[in-house]
């Protein structure tokens, strides 16, 4: 379980968030759920391992496997999910690798970028509760 302590750990680190409670509310969990997730008395379902996933920018299906393999009770069991987890990263990197073209870049409106160029993007939380 250390994988999925390492996950929650880079959520901390990358929002600057002080505390286990911080994070529980990032999460949409109580702060006990975060213990118990260290602790390995519970795992995150899928919906919050896709909070994980969205959080720390790892692929849904690396998160899956690294609680699936923590889940799993026999070797066998275990070795399946680590085998998604480590092939879905291998995966990305390789796609990563294969697509990053930077003389091919283009905006969204398929204008070729300049290198150097400045670009910009944009973002909006949507916040839990909705607009007040």
């Amino acid at each position: 379980m250390e994988q999925l302590n390492k996950l929650l750990d880079k959520i901390k680190e990358t929002r600057s968030l002080a505390s286990d409670n911080a994070l529980a509310e990032s999460l949409g969990v109580k702060r006990q759920t975060v213990s118990n997730w260290r602790k390995e008395r519970t795992l995150p379902d899928a919906v919050q391992c896709a909070t994980i996933a969205g959080l720390t920018g790892e692929p849904l299906a690396r998160v899956l496997g690294i609680v699936g393999e923590a889940r799993a009770i026999s070797k066998e069991e275990k070795k399946v999910w680590r085998r998604l987890a480590a092939i879905v990263s291998l995966g990305i990197v390789s796609l990563g690798i294969a697509f990053s073209n930077p003389a091919n870049a283009r905006d969204a409106d398929g204008q070729q970028i300049e290198r150097g160029a400045v670009t910009t993007m944009h973002y909006a939380k949507l916040l839990k509760g909705g607009l007040s």
